[in-house]
């Protein structure tokens, strides 16, 4: 697809998202049987600051994009996962902008393995206004998906956002205090750090203690 094309559905998926699930869907239906190379595949066309054009074209009081998050759910789950998370995003009025559907395999080396078992990989990108409010909203959005991922024995990807709670954390990821205390036993200096970093051990300093 061209970069008119991607930038006129983005436009759709923000004012029509029908006629933007119509279009795409019809797209990728006509490509059935193609096949790509992974490589070049992954070099597909990125708009860059594409939102700002969009607000421009919507006319919104303020700037705007697309926060990203990923849900994990055993396979049977699945439909029953996506109706769930289709009934709060009305219920709420979320705004949906784009989202995918992969099946990842189990995990069993990492410290922090995202995918205790194979799973259904779910990943929305919900569109939220530069606003404190808005944001705040975006926080709540976010929280409830993890729990409907948990009611489902599922879990969530820590990194792309630090809304989840420590009750979220721990039903997803029993082990994040354990794993804090080896990384400042391999670590003591805490040479490496981010803000991903302080903001968990912050949520862990009694465990830490």
């Amino acid at each position: 697809m061209s970069k008119a094309n991607w930038q006129q559905l983005l436009y759709l998926a923000h004012t029509d998202k029908a006629e933007a699930f119509s279009r795409f869907a019809e797209f990728y239906l006509a490509s059935s049987g193609q096949r790509y190379w992974s490589d070049s595949h992954q070099l597909s066309i990125y708009l860059d600051d594409y939102h700002l054009k969009l607000d421009q074209q919507l006319a919104r009081c303020c700037a705007g994009s697309e926060m990203i998050t990923e849900l994990y759910v055993p396979l049977p789950a699945l439909e029953q996962f996506m109706a769930a998370c289709a009934a709060d995003f009305r219920q709420h009025n979320v705004d949906l902008i784009y989202g995918t559907v992969r099946f990842i395999r189990q995990d069993t080396e990492s410290a922090l393995a995202w995918a205790r078992q194979d799973y259904a990989c779910v990943i929305f990108n919900l569109h939220i206004d530069h606003q404190s409010a808005a944001i705040a909203r975006a926080a709540s959005y976010f929280r409830r998906l993890i729990d409907i991922a948990i009611d489902f024995q599922g879990s969530y990807f820590l990194t792309y956002h630090p809304f989840a709670t420590k009750q979220q954390v721990l039903a997803c990821y029993p082990q994040f205090a354990e794993f804090l205390k080896q990384k400042r036993q391999y670590d003591p200096a805490l040479r490496f750090q981010s803000n991903w970093y302080r903001h968990y051990s912050e949520m862990f300093s009694e465990e830490l203690q």
